[in-house]
């Protein structure tokens, strides 16, 4: 994200993390330890490389750090036992839906192009996503067909609910993080407490 895109340069939301208590706070200050996100659990380090470059184009956000992060997230949704709330008939699941679809994301790009997806220019990655969310961009093999549209929808909301939950990206929209056990006193509509963020820094 560029400079141009954050509302709210001057403001950091962890200079309020002595407010939160500390189960919160220890979950909060691991998704700014990049070092925590390694090894990976489920994904290949292809897999993982694959899938940060597609975050990045997903995401218009080249900051290793935050992508990373994203990356771990999935890592963590597939290695957990907690099942899926819901999904289409015919559709598989998604640890089935994000392998396959990364590997055979990687074999069309270089059938048609050369190269991996992640040894594209940006421009070229840019049209290969446009393609997938438009349907038009085939993932199958001899063996096995991954729907593309459900392959990159998914990658796409998973991605953005990692992308979203970042301290950094916290601070960029303005978002001052968790309001227990501290709550907030000024409900008036246009006021806002001491510790949130301001346009004016």
């Amino acid at each position: 994200m560029t400079n141009d895109k954050v509302h709210y340069p001057n403001f950091n939301v962890m200079d309020e993390e002595h407010e939160w208590d500390p189960h919160t706070r220890q979950i909060i200050e691991k998704r700014v330890e990049t070092k925590s996100y390694f090894p990976l659990k489920y994904l290949t380090e292809e897999e993982s490389r694959i899938l940060f470059e597609l975050c990045t184009v997903l995401l218009d956000d080249v900051r290793i750090p935050i992508i990373s992060f994203v990356v771990h997230h999935f890592d963590t949704t597939l290695t957990a036992s907690i099942g899926e709330s819901q999904r289409k008939m015919g559709i598989p699941k998604q640890s089935v839906l994000i392998r396959e679809g990364l590997a055979l994301l990687d074999q069309t790009c270089i059938k048609l192009y050369n190269k991996p997806f992640k040894d594209l220019p940006e421009k070229t990655k840019k049209e290969v996503v446009n393609n997938l969310t438009q349907g038009n961009l085939p993932l199958q093999s001899e063996q096995i067909t991954i729907p593309e549209m459900d392959f990159i929808q998914k990658i796409s909301s998973e991605a953005v609910s990692a992308y979203y939950s970042h301290p950094t990206i916290w601070s960029e929209i303005g978002y001052a993080g968790p309001a227990y056990p501290r709550g907030y006193v000024r409900t008036e509509l246009g006021l806002t407490d001491p510790w949130e963020a301001r346009k004016d820094g």
